[in-house]
Parts: C-alpha cells; sequence; structure tokens
C-alpha cells in the first residue's frame, strides 16, 4: 500500500514539474527578443542623424 502511495505521488509530481517546464517554454517562446545595437552603430546612426538634421536646417 505504501509502495502504492509513493508511485501515485511521485507520477504526480512529475506531472507537475513537467507542466511547469512546459509553461516557462511557452512563455519564453512568446517574448520579443531584442539586440542592443553594438556602440559603433548607435554612434553612426546619431551622427547620420545630426546630418540629415543640418541638411533639413540649411533648406
Amino acid at each position: 500500500m505504501v509502495i502504492t502511495i509513493t508511485v501515485i505521488v511521485v507520477v504526480i509530481m512529475t506531472i507537475v514539474i513537467a507542466a511547469a517546464f512546459g509553461m516557462a517554454v511557452s512563455k519564453g517562446y512568446s517574448v520579443k527578443h531584442t539586440v542592443d545595437p553594438l556602440p559603433e552603430e548607435q554612434h553612426n546612426e546619431a551622427t547620420e542623424k545630426e546630418v540629415t538634421d543640418e541638411r533639413t536646417e540649411q533648406k
């Protein structure tokens, strides 16, 4: 009788852990992952914006 209860508890715990793992993976896939630009690229974008702003101001 004790072995039967132990097996049932282990099976229930396994199902709960598997469900939690599945929910965590699902939530991870639903998040939109982004990558921050490199500092050089960020500097280049800022420089290009300044040049564009200067061109529009001169007109």
